[in-house]
């Protein structure tokens, strides 16, 4: 299950220095609001990625994307961490206050079976390493009986129901919900889009017009640091800075438990 209040008051105790890209002027507000909060959180503001990257793992445990440019940023991250790709999830609460994971949400993401398979498993190797264990809803473009409706739409059904059944080894809960959003978000901790553009616009719908509340998109298959990914056209970063920093401390408290006295 998704503990988004646990990670945000971990954040909120913790004295975590974060780095995110945005003005000065910007940080000074959300520094007010951290002390509003009575959070020792430490807030450097960055205005290039690559000064805030350079820094991240250094002198920053955790870094935030704020309003820095999306395609430069990603592309530092893989240049500067060795990544192949940058595998991201949505941190999403609905009207009725059930926070849940949506991925992808990179335009250019999850574009075939493979890459979004190991998307959502290295979605679920992340929080499993905090101990929580997702349910997992799976999307395709079309309910069970419109597979005849078109090429595409039979292979994302197709698609789905094999990927139901390969990641039943990863979690205790996955279904294949096929077009039917609206029964996985209340059932699921992580909804998989059938690709980046259909998750795109499922969390911009979600956030922008109906009124859903996104934390931002935690990078999960980064493993020297925490790094959250932010739409630039949020208007403020508090809850974003507050998910960073108690990411960082849930991460370390993961590594001593696995290590052991």
């Amino acid at each position: 299950m998704l503990k988004i209040g646990e990670l945000l008051e971990l954040g909120r105790l913790s004295s975590v220095t974060v780095g995110i890209g945005c003005t000065e002027s910007l940080a000074t507000g959300i520094r007010g609001n951290l002390g509003r909060l009575k959070s020792k959180i430490q807030l450097v503001s960055y205005g290039d990625s690559d000064r805030l990257l350079n820094d991240l793992g250094d002198t920053i445990t955790a870094g935030v994307r704020g309003t820095l440019d999306s395609s430069s940023t990603m592309k530092g991250i893989r240049s500067s961490f060795g990544l192949n790709d940058v595998k991201r999830a949505a941190i999403l609460e609905d009207s009725r206050g059930r926070p849940f994971l949506l991925a992808p949400v990179g335009i250019d993401e999850g574009r075939d079976y493979d890459s979004r398979l190991g998307l959502a498993r290295a979605v679920i190797s992340y929080f499993s390493g905090m101990k929580w264990e997702l349910s997992v809803g799976i999307l395709s473009k079309g309910r069970i009986e419109d597979s005849e409706r078109g090429a595409e739409i039979k292979t994302s059904i197709k698609d789905g129901e094999r990927m139901a059944t390969e990641l039943m080894k990863d979690v205790h809960f996955v279904k294949h919900y096929s077009i039917l959003i609206e029964d996985a978000v209340k059932e699921c901790d992580m909804i998989l889009a059938p690709d980046g553009v259909s998750g795109n616009l499922i969390f911009r719908t979600l956030h922008f017009l109906g009124g859903c509340k996104a934390y931002g998109a935690p990078v999960v298959n980064l493993q020297r640091a925490v790094f959250v990914d932010t739409s630039r056209a949020k208007v403020d970063f508090t809850d974003s800075v507050l998910l960073a920093a108690g990411l960082d401390v849930a991460r370390r408290k993961a590594m001593v438990r696995s290590v052991g006295p």
